[in-house]
Order: structure tokens, then sequence, then C-alpha cells
């Protein structure tokens, strides 16, 4: 099979390096490479399952941490302890890695601009150019040419705008909650910098009104990271409706689409990069088990999207008023609350099973609680 993947970021260059190893002749298009993005860059165990073995010589390009800070507001906070770390990479270099697996595994990297979609297959980039191929896989990013040319855009409403900055120097990682936002700050540190940033609904605020909430949030909580030099970027994030629908459109005759391509993010979290691995994982398994994508959207259905759909049914209770708050606030009296906060970090704890989890750790819960109040008294 003679396949074209657009894109080269993790979930393209994942695909290729799945496909590359199962025999098929892949060209890998992207001009834009290495490029960074304003987002955590976080690596969840269960990602880390996902990824290639890393070659002796050639480790995963991640910074390992152990504890996650929590915070609300001005007050509220917890530390949270992980059972064991997550991954933290600058995107450019997690990346570029990628790549090089793909590359190693026998794809072929054409670092020039795909301009348009021909008919049967056809891909035209660069300076006239035009070749044909089996297949055709959208891995272009949420703003994706595929998936514009043969299916439409994301729409808006499902779109997460994330702004930010690098900053030199160490910290925790850290995730604040700011009321009145649907969604979070984050403070990752990388090797040798810490990626500063900040996520809400598209919708919500124009990107310079947000960047301006982050800036000022980071004044109050450290302020040292706010460098005269600091260059600010953008970036949206994609994800699902709660609509099934939105996953079984993914693919056609003759292509697919993966990652932010096919909106395949976390809606809670804006957490991508699983998700991406995961649908280059599916489509790959579909290709090789059925040599069609006609399998692929319900494979995605059901091997992780029920998850990302329960998430877009929550999003709006998890940012409710008050919300993040409590969940701080109580995390701070519970062990076994923090333990939920831990795996959900970790990516251990599903959305689909949450609810069932914090009903029957309610007792420990209350108990925790009440033995905190009583050493607090005494």
């Amino acid at each position: 099979m003679k396949v074209a993947v657009v894109g080269a970021g993790p979930a393209g260059s994942y695909l290729s390096w799945l496909l590359a190893r199962d025999g098929a002749s892949v060209t890998l298009f992207d001009a834009s490479f290495p490029r960074e993005k304003p987002c955590g860059g976080g690596l969840t165990g269960k990602t880390v399952k996902l990824l290639p073995t890393a070659p002796a010589d050639d480790p995963v390009p991640a910074r390992w941490v152990n504890s996650c800070l929590f915070s609300s507001g001005a007050v509220e906070r917890v530390e949270v302890q992980l059972d064991r770390p997550v991954g933290i990479a600058a995107r450019a270099d997690l990346d570029a890695w990628l790549l090089r697996q793909a590359v190693a595994a026998g794809a072929r990297h054409v670092a020039v601009r795909v301009t348009g979609l021909g008919s049967a297959g056809a891909v035209r980039f660069g300076a006239g150019c035009e070749e044909g191929f089996d297949l055709v896989v959208g891995a272009d990013g949420a703003g994706s040419l595929v998936r514009r040319t043969l299916l439409g855009p994301i729409p808006a409403s499902r779109l997460t705008i994330a702004v930010g900055w690098l900053a030199s120097g160490d910290r925790q990682m850290a995730i604040h909650f700011v009321p009145g936002l649907a969604g979070y700050i984050w403070l990752f540190p990388r090797f040798g910098h810490v990626a500063v940033g900040i996520c809400a609904p598209l919708a919500s605020a124009p990107t310079r009104a947000l960047l301006g909430r982050l800036e000022a949030e980071v004044q109050r909580l450290d302020p040292a990271l706010l460098e005269a030099s600091r260059r600010p970027y953008a970036h949206t994030i994609p994800s699902p409706s709660a609509d099934e629908e939105c996953l079984l459109e993914i693919a056609g005759p003759g292509w697919a689409l993966v990652g932010d391509a096919a909106g395949l993010a976390d809606p809670i979290t804006g957490e991508g990069i699983y998700y991406a691995l995961r649908s280059a994982s599916e489509l790959a398994r579909a290709l090789r088990e059925d040599a069609s994508t006609a399998s692929y959207p319900e494979r995605a259905l059901e091997g992780f999207g029920r998850e990302l759909l329960m998430a877009a049914n929550l999003r709006e209770r998890f940012y409710a008023p008050g919300f993040s708050a409590r969940m701080v606030r109580y995390g701070a009296r519970s062990r076994a609350l923090r333990g939920v906060m831990a795996d959900l970090v970790l990516g251990e704890q599903g959305y689909l099973g949450l609810k069932r989890r914090l009903l029957r750790l309610a007792p420990r819960f209350l108990l925790e609680s009440a033995w905190q109040l009583v050493a607090g008294d005494a």
C-alpha cells in the first residue's frame, strides 16, 4: 500500500512508523519542522506505553516528574504525589524524535508543504508537483488542509485556544484553576525551561485578553516567570462534541484523519498526545487487518472515543463555579481523593469509571476529613 501522511506531529510520525514497519510505502509530508507548541507536552503513563522503544543512543527527550501541585484561586492548594513519573517534553524535541523513529523504520520524509488534494488520492505539493497514493491521511493539526478538503473544518464550538510562552529556570509541575475561566493555567518543567500557558474555549475571550489573564495570574503566582524577553504564541486545540457522529466521520474511501486533524483531544484537559498515538494505532490496525479504513472510525470510538464523549459531557460541570476549588480543598484533606487526582494526571483513571470510584471512596473521604478536623482542633 502506498500511503501519504500529511503532517509530522505525534499522530503522523507514529502512524508512519507503524505503517512502515508493516511494509507499507509511506511518504510523510511536513515542511514546518521542528516547531514548538504552547502546550505542556505531558506524557502520561498510558502514552509512554505506546511510544516506540527508544534506541539506547536516542532516549525519549522528556523530563520526568513525580508530583503535581494543584491550586485554585488565591488560597486552595494541594500537592499530589504520583506513583510513577510523568514525562514532560518540548514538542519540538518530541516531534523530532518520533520523526526519527519513522524514518528509521523506512518512512520517507518530504520536507515540503502540501498545497492541495486532487482526485483518486492525488497529493499536490511543492512547486507544482503531484503524486498519487492509495491512501491519504490527514495528520496536519486542528486547521488540517486534508480535513477541510474532504470533510470540512472543525466547528469553532469544539476549539480551545491555548496561549503561553517558555521561561527560563525550573519549577514544580503545577496546574492552577482560575475562577470564572473554563480552563486552567499550567507550569510544566522541561529540560532547561518552563512551559507557561493557559487554555479556554476559543469563543470565551480574545487571544490578547487570555494572554493578559495569564500574565496577571503569573504575576501573582510566580513573577519571576514574567521575563521581559518572553515571546508569547498561541495554538488551537480541537476536541469532540458529546455526539459520537463526530468520531464516526473521520475516515472514508481512500482517506482518514488522526490526532488533532480528527479533533481528538480531551475536552476537559486538552491533552492530545495520547489520542494522537491511539488514533494512529487504531488506523494502522484497521489497515493491517482489513486493508481498508472502513473499520477505523468504529475502532476509534470503541477503543478510546467513548472516554472523550464522556469528557465532553462532563466539561461544563467540571468548570462550573466552585467545583475546582472544592476539588483542591477536599484533596488537601483526603488521601483517597489525592489518589484519584494522581491517577487522572497519570492517565490511569478514565472518565467512564470516575463517578463509580468517587462513590466507593465517599465513606473513606468522610472519615479522613473528620479525622483531620479533629486532629486540627486538638
